[in-house]
């Protein structure tokens, strides 16, 4: 008769502690707003909240990485269309040095003018991205991409371009050789040369 009393009293102990870590845990989901706050809660859960997590966390680095990449290509493209409007200016300035009723003075003007307009040009192509690199770096640069030197202008970046790692690759920045010293000579039809030192066609 001990045996039975002492048995039911162990059951009803073992039934309230169990009830109360129940009535815990349900205070903790209540608290917390989730259900699985423990992966003791629910093992099968708890994994398909963490692969959720994982997912989560490449997607708000792969947005950041879009974002990063549109950014770049946004400043690329505002720099080239700077570079548009200075040929065109060069253009316009070269045209006009035809006149042949220009003076030497307002040639050597127009000279000077063309001139900026290259310094212009020249700080285009070494435009920063605003982060510590070059719109133009290629694959990447701690100083500018284009050095101007005697013979000309030269590139001594790498070629390629830097791309920004997500679930597709995308451009951080520009081949800056491809992009400013690849043009076709000529119109496509014809190919211009200096002229031959005889006098002869080139």
């Amino acid at each position: 008769m001990r045996i039975t009393t002492a048995n039911a009293h162990d059951t009803a102990v073992d039934n309230l502690q169990r009830r109360q870590q129940e009535l815990q845990r349900s205070q903790e989901q209540l608290t917390s707003g989730k259900r699985v706050s423990r992966a003791s809660d629910d093992p099968t859960a708890a994994a398909r909240a963490e692969r959720a997590l994982a997912t989560s966390a490449r997607a708000v680095a792969d947005q950041r990485g879009v974002e990063a990449s549109r950014n770049a290509m946004q400043q690329t493209e505002g720099a080239l269309g700077d570079a548009t409007e200075a040929m065109q200016q060069v253009r316009e300035l070269l045209v006009a040095a035809g006149n042949g009723s220009y003076t030497d003075a307002e040639r050597a003007n127009l000279a000077e003018r063309i001139r900026g307009q290259r310094h212009q040009l020249f700080s285009i192509a070494n435009r920063g991205d605003g982060s510590g690199g070059y719109l133009f770096g290629s694959q990447g640069s701690a100083q500018p991409p284009f050095v101007d030197g005697v013979g000309g202008v030269g590139f001594r970046g790498t070629d390629g371009q830097a791309m920004v790692s997500s679930a597709n690759l995308l451009p951080m920045t520009h081949d800056g050789a491809a992009t400013w010293l690849a043009a076709r000579s000529g119109n496509g039809v014809f190919v211009t040369s200096p002229a031959a030192a005889n006098g002869a066609d080139a």
